[in-house]
């Protein structure tokens, strides 16, 4: 079994390379919290729709950590790929502002970064 990254701070001069495949710009919370754990960083950002993360290999074996916003099918991809690299997502929390008219606005705030470890299906017998 390959050697785990726990800590991805890694002692070298060039700096880390973060793939980050989401739609969205990664926030100033998230760069920050993900800079106290790996040091300074290069964000090397793909927003493109895939079909399956296999699409992105080579992006992903030339970065150290890959930060992902995706459907489970497609971070279980993301996993293999990656190997002993770290996957990550982003844990936010929704808040509901009230807006001048009356109306909700959604709000997601970032709370901390998780480390996709593991990804199963479990069935049972339903009848």
């Amino acid at each position: 079994m390959p050697k785990r990254q726990n800590d991805v701070k890694q002692e070298r001069e060039e700096k880390m390379k973060v793939l980050w495949f989401s739609r969205h710009k990664m926030t100033p919370e998230q760069m920050e919290a993900l800079r106290a754990k790996v040091g300074e960083f290069e964000l090397v950002q793909i927003s493109k729709t895939i079909n399956s993360a296999f699409e992105l290999k080579d992006e992903v074996e030339e970065c150290d950590v890959i930060a992902i916003v995706a459907p489970i099918n497609i971070q279980s991809q993301f996993l293999k790929i990656a190997g002993d690299k770290p996957v990550i997502t982003a844990l936010s929390r929704r808040e509901l502002i009230k807006k001048e008219d009356g109306e909700d606005e959604v709000k997601f705030v970032f709370e901390k970064w998780q480390r996709i470890e593991k990804i199963e299906v479990v069935m049972s017998d339903f009848c």
